[in-house]
C-alpha cells in the first residue's frame, strides 16, 4: 500500500467552476479545463486566464472537433500563447460530426499555429479500458508520442477513469513493455454515489466497467471508488501521480482530498 504523501494530484474542472479554484490551494497545482462540445471555446480559455490569476497553472483541453475554422483554432492559440501557457491537454473531443475541418488531434498536430503555440508539453488522453469511439486508440496513442517527440515536444499521458484498479495496472505494463517511458497520471473519480459515477461512466466511455459493475452487483463499485475512493487509490501500482475528475462536486473533492494530506501535482511528476 502507497504512502498518501508520496501522491500528488491535478485536477479537472469545467470552465464554469474556474472561481471555485482556491478550494484545491496547497492540493494541487495543475488544474486541467475541459473544452464542452457546444459551448464557446473562448470559455475555455477565460477559465485558464483565472486559474492563473489565482496561483494554479491552467492546463486547457483542445478537442479538435470543437473548432468551427482555423480562424477558431487560430484564435485560440494565439491565447495560450498570451496565457504563455506551457501545457496542453490534446484529444479528438466529443462525439459525432466535428464542427469544423479538424477530424482528429493528429489535423491539430499538423497546424501552423499548433507548432507556433510555444508549448512545452502535451499531455494525451489514455484508455486503460479502450475507446469506443477509437478503435485504433492504442495505435494512434504510440503515432502520437512519437509526432511530438520529433517536434521536440514533451509528451504525458491522463488516464481516463476506470472502476477497476486492475485494468489501469494492466494498461501502465502495456505501456511500459511498450517501450512508452513517459510521465502517467492515473484518472481518479472524486468521492460521489454510484448513481452518479454510472451516469459518467456512459458519457466517458467507461461502458466496460459500468457494464460489469451492473452485472455484479453494486457492493463491488462502491467499495473501490464510490464515497472515498481510497482503496482504488492505494491499490493501483507503479505510479503516485492521479488525476481527479470531481463528479460529486469540488467541495466534497477538495475535502477529500484534504483528509488524505497529499501534497501538490509537480509539473515535473504529472
Amino acid at each position: 500500500m502507497k504512502h498518501d504523501t508520496t501522491n500528488t494530484w491535478t485536477l479537472e474542472i469545467v470552465p464554469g467552476h474556474a472561481e471555485k479554484v482556491p478550494l484545491f490551494e496547497g492540493l494541487v497545482e495543475e488544474i486541467y479545463i475541459t473544452m464542452i462540445p457546444g459551448k464557446p471555446i473562448e470559455t475555455c480559455l477565460e477559465a485558464a486566464r483565472e486559474v492563473k490569476e489565482r496561483g494554479f497553472l491552467p492546463v486547457p483541453h483542445v478537442a479538435a472537433r470543437n473548432f468551427p475554422s482555423e480562424a477558431a483554432l487560430n484564435d485560440f492559440f494565439e491565447g495560450v500563447k498570451t496565457l504563455a501557457l506551457p501545457k496542453i491537454l490534446l484529444l479528438a473531443g466529443g462525439h459525432g460530426a466535428p464542427e469544423g475541418p479538424y477530424h482528429s488531434s493528429f489535423d491539430i498536430l499538423e497546424t501552423e499555429a499548433f507548432r507556433k503555440a510555444g508549448l512545452e508539453t502535451v499531455a494525451l488522453a489514455g484508455h486503460p479500458e479502450g475507446n469506443p469511439e477509437d478503435a485504433r486508440s492504442w495505435e494512434n496513442l504510440q503515432e502520437k508520442c512519437a509526432k511530438l517527440d520529433d517536434l521536440g515536444i514533451r509528451v504525458e499521458i491522463v488516464t481516463q477513469w476506470s472502476f477497476f484498479p486492475e485494468k489501469v495496472d494492466a494498461y501502465l505494463e502495456r505501456l511500459h513493455k511498450a517501450g512508452i517511458d513517459i510521465p502517467v497520471r492515473v484518472g481518479v473519480p472524486g468521492p460521489s454515489n454510484m448513481k452518479t459515477l454510472l451516469k459518467y461512466a456512459k458519457i466517458c466511455g467507461v461502458s466496460a466497467s459500468a457494464t460489469a459493475i451492473r452485472k455484479q452487483g453494486l457492493n463491488m463499485g462502491r467499495l473501490l471508488v464510490s464515497n472515498k475512493p481510497d482503496r482504488f487509490v492505494n491499490e493501483v501500482g507503479n505510479t503516485s501521480h492521479f488525476h481527479i475528475y470531481p463528479f460529486g462536486g469540488l467541495e466534497k473533492c477538495a475535502a477529500w482530498l484534504k483528509s488524505r494530506q497529499v501534497g501538490t501535482g509537480k509539473r515535473s511528476a504529472a
